[in-house]
Parts: C-alpha cells; structure tokens; sequence
C-alpha cells in the first residue's frame, strides 16, 4: 500500500527502511538476473581530456556528474558542492558545445572525460558511472550526480558531507535515498532569468516545488517516490528518487539496476535522508527540453518531455503554481515538512 509523501507519521520512516524479507530477496535476485543494457565494447569508452594528474586520495570527497550543456548553471553546481565538501569531480561531457566543457576544463579539481559514443548508447548513462567507479575504484563513497541536482540533507547549510556520511555509517546505511523536488519559479516561466554569476543559486530563481500529493512505493529498484508537478499537471507519472549519495563496493552496477536504483537494488530500500533540488522548470524550459526530445537519449527516448512540449498549456508564460506549492527556505524546513528524515548525529 502506498504511503503518503511527505511523511507525517514518524512511523512511516521505519516501514521504508524495514521491507519484507521476500521484497528484499526479489530485489536483491533481481540484481543478479538483470540482463545487461551495455553490449558496446568497453575498451576506450572514456578518454581523460583534462584534469590534475594525481589520483583522488581515499579521504577525498569525490563527486561523478554526467553532462550536457549545462553553462547556464555549471558554475553553481561546482560553487555549490565545493561548499558542501567536495574535491575532487570527474565529469563525462556527451558532446556540449555551450562552453560547459571549457568551464570544466578550466577547473583546477575537475577531471573531464569524453566518449566516442552518445548518453543513448551508454545506457542512459550507466556505463559511463560504472567505468567511473572502476576509475577511482571501490570502497569509496561517491556522489553520482546530474548538473541539474543540488543536494539538500538535514543541515547542509553548516554540515559537511564527511559529517553526513558519518551520520549514514552510523544509521548502517550505505546509501542515502533523495527524491528529486522539481523546481519552478513562483511566476511565470519567463519571469525571471537565473544568471549564473555567484550572486544567486538556481534554486533562489525557481524557488517553487510541490508540497504534497506525492506517494512512496516499494518497487524492483527499491523505495520509489511519485508524483510532483510532471504528474499533477502533465499526467507523467516519473520514478523521482535517487540514490546520489552511496557506498561503492565491487557489487555496486548502475547497469545492473537503474539510474533511479543502482544495483544492488536491495540496498535501496532506506528512508529519505535528503531531496535534490532539481533545476528543472526555468525561463530555459522550452529550449531545453527540445533538445533533450531531439537527443533522444531519456527515458523512451525524451517521450516524458515530449509530452510537456506537446500540452497546448505549455508556454513562456506558463506557471506550474498552485495552493500547493512551498517555496524553499532551507533544510530544516524541509524536515520539518516531512520531506526528509533527521538521522542521530
């Protein structure tokens, strides 16, 4: 039975972290009977462009990203997690030709990697994340992320990274579970341009996310939240949560799972320890998701935000407002709303 998102009964959180003994065990069979998605050769399927020529040490905070011309906010993704902790990123760029990979080649803790095949024919990604742990290797936490995801836990505004992984080791938890919180601006989509120059975060533009209506499922990749404005007003019922956050052995595979639950799958059934905030709806919307629909390379080949283009509502002045929406104010906010669980420090 569904449960309600975000979480009012406390009780609800130890139900997400305690599934069934046969749901496990399906989930964790399911790991091993997956076929792969990857038939491509994998020999040079990443080629270092750029970056420092010393190996990330095992103290270092290292954030893999996949990209794609992402120059309107880059620079606030690495501004961003290089608060939070991060030093070291290693980036697969899928061809942009915005100048998002000379920002990242320009940048003294980014290694910057190309491939000679397309996000598409990488499964989505996944093979690019999985050659990257085998890059850096196992027994590592890594944060797996997109350009687009900002990454909010309990007290991130004064907490470091090291300190949350220290929170999740101690919780027994080798992953951290994130629902993406679609971002859309209070007004309308062309109301207000997000200029990337280190006075503002994405997030201060499109400040707006869905405050309720959402549900939380146990499924085959593990715990998995719905529901947002791609489902309230467009009728896409998309998988949100991630795991960004997570322990990699030499059993961990994005390919043996999914970009919204890594394999092992039986690791993802935990409760929500932080959101992403997902810069998705800006005054860029229309363009962006063209070229998404045009690179064919999402989910049924961009089809969820074919749908978006194709709603006789969609347009510049379009807003996705509603009595619902919450304005971000901050991480303690959000747990107290019931978005996400505080773990003992």
């Amino acid at each position: 039975m569904p449960i309600q998102y975000p979480i009012s009964d406390p009780a609800d959180w130890r139900r997400l972290g305690n599934p069934s003994f046969l749901r496990r065990a399906k989930a964790h069979l399911y790991h091993y009977t997956y076929p792969a998605a990857f038939t491509a050769p994998r020999k040079n399927l990443l080629t270092k462009v750029s970056g420092p020529s010393v190996h990330p040490v095992q103290d270092d905070v290292l954030a893999i990203c996949i990209v794609k011309n992402a120059i309107g906010y880059i620079n606030s993704f690495l501004r961003y997690y290089r608060k939070l902790g991060v030093t070291r990123f290693a980036f697969v760029d899928d061809q942009s030709n915005d100048g998002t990979s000379d920002v990242l080649r320009n940048a003294p803790d980014v290694d910057l990697y190309t491939s000679p095949i397309r996000y598409s024919e990488a499964a989505r990604g996944k093979a690019w994340r999985d050659a990257l742990f085998k890059i850096y290797g196992a027994n590592r936490w890594y944060l797996s992320l997109d350009a687009d995801e900002f990454l909010v836990f309990p007290d991130s505004e004064t907490t470091t990274l090291p300190d949350f992984i220290r929170q999740l080791e101690k919780a027994g938890m080798q992953r951290c579970h994130a629902p993406m919180l679609d971002l859309y601006p209070e007004g309308p989509l062309n109301g207000d341009e997000f200029v990337d120059d280190g006075s503002r975060w994405p997030f201060d533009v499109s400040s707006n996310f869905d405050g309720d209506s959402y549900t939380i499922k146990l499924e085959r990749y593990g715990t998995s939240v719905r529901g947002g404005p791609r489902k309230r007003f467009f009728g896409r019922d998309m998988r949100l949560s991630k795991f960004p956050l997570i322990w990699v052995d030499k059993a961990t595979s994005y390919e043996r799972g999914s970009i919204h639950g890594p394999g092992p799958c039986s690791r993802n059934f935990v409760p929500i320890t932080a959101v992403l905030l997902h810069y998705r709806f800006s005054n860029q919307s229309i363009n962006e998701f063209k070229n998404i629909v045009n690179h064919g390379g999402h989910a049924d080949g961009g089809a969820h935000y074919g749908a978006i283009l194709d709603h006789p509502d969609f347009s510049e002045d379009f807003t996705l407002a509603y009595d619902g929406s919450v304005k971000f104010s901050g991480s303690a906010d959000l747990v107290e709303r019931g978005f996400m669980m505080r773990l003992p420090t």
